[in-house]
């Protein structure tokens, strides 16, 4: 799966749940033209310090994307911002399409 198709779910995910979260653009062609940085955006606490709410997205973004975070949560220590988790969910996708010894698509 690509970065940018991730990157995009991850967002409109975490905007929906976390209403503190500006709402992503309604096209997402024009990535340059993107006013909040939403890769360098902490989760906790500027987003939400909420730890149901941090632990319905985990559950929202592993159903999407079907990985596990196992002990590690978005906004824990090494997962603070949008681009981390980002980061986190390809790479256990692609770990995921190497040990099937698939391809992305």
């Amino acid at each position: 799966m690509e970065r940018k198709r991730i990157r995009e779910e991850v967002i409109e995910i975490l905007a929906y749940k976390l209403h503190k979260l500006p709402s992503p653009p309604p096209s997402w062609e024009d990535d340059d033209d993107e006013e909040f940085d939403y890769d360098s955006q902490v989760l906790r606490p500027e987003i939400t310090d909420n730890h149901l709410d941090i632990a319905e997205v985990a559950m929202d973004l592993e159903d999407a994307f079907g990985i596990n975070f196992e002990d590690i949560l978005p906004g824990d220590a090494t997962m603070e911002t949008i681009g981390k988790v980002v980061d986190f969910i390809e790479g256990r996708i692609n770990s995921t399409l190497a040990k099937a010894g698939r391809k992305d698509d």
